[in-house]
């Protein structure tokens, strides 16, 4: 009980602008991936950013290997399109960062019963006025459909 108190009063206040600024950032990565916008997500990202997947912990370094990464994805007839739901943000009272921690989705772009999804955490730092995304980790923790492993499906 102590931990759940001690960590929801790290979770930044309602009213808090750099929280919001944060908030704003994820909204326009999620638009970017619905939206096919490689440009956007640049955007978003720090020049040395850090991606770890969340089902084989494939790591991708750097904002021109992400984009890439998107950009082929984008391509791809049975691409997922990805939404995370940020649950907290935490704001260094130290230094120009952020922690934020949620939920995240992948589901077929036609739609359907399939998807894919689960927890992460993401780094973010403030750099000239904007927030960047310096690191995000995912954990692969649920599944529906065809895009569940033979072993999960019931």
């Amino acid at each position: 009980m102590f931990m759940e108190i001690a960590a929801a009063a790290l979770c930044a206040a309602a009213g808090d602008s750099a929280a919001a600024q944060i908030a704003a950032a994820r909204d326009a990565f999620n638009r970017a991936i619905a939206e096919k916008d490689a440009e956007a997500i640049a955007g978003v990202l720090a020049d040395g950013v850090l991606l770890v997947t969340g089902t084989d912990s494939e790591v991708v370094a750097g904002r021109a290997a992400q984009v890439d990464l998107w950009r082929t994805d984008f391509e791809r007839p049975d691409r997922l399109v990805y939404v995370r739901t940020p649950e907290c943000v935490s704001m260094s009272p130290l230094y120009p960062i952020a922690a934020e921690t949620g939920a995240w989705r992948g589901a077929p772009e036609k739609g359907g019963d399939d998807h894919v999804g689960g927890i992460y955490a993401a780094k973010w730092r403030r750099v000239e006025d904007r927030w960047r995304l310096e690191a995000e980790t995912f954990a692969t923790m649920s599944c529906g459909g065809a895009l569940c492993p033979d072993g999960a499906r019931k």
